[in-house]
């Protein structure tokens, strides 16, 4: 139950502070914060991955991207599924 109000809390913070410090949206989806990353949408529609501080950790080249479970994460690319590591690295 805590875990499902701090993602929220998170997912809600993450896009009030865009908000504040833009003329406009900063992301167009937010997923749900995950082993130290959350999956978010660019403004250009590609997903990819920002810390707590909303810094990059994987730049957004996906075409649709899930949150981590176990070091992992599904992603979309070229229309196939795949894994990738915390890194952005395939597996």
């Amino acid at each position: 139950m805590y875990r499902a109000i701090f993602t929220t809390l998170l997912s809600f913070v993450i896009l009030n502070q865009a908000a504040c410090n833009a003329t406009g949206p900063k992301y167009r989806n937010v997923r749900s914060y995950s082993e130290g990353l959350v999956a978010v949408q660019a403004s250009n529609g590609r997903w990819g991955y920002v810390n707590e501080a909303q810094r990059w950790v994987i730049q957004p080249r996906f075409e649709d991207a899930k949150e981590f479970q176990g070091g992992r994460a599904a992603v979309r690319q070229n229309g196939k599924w795949g894994f990738i590591n915390k890194r952005g690295e395939w597996l």
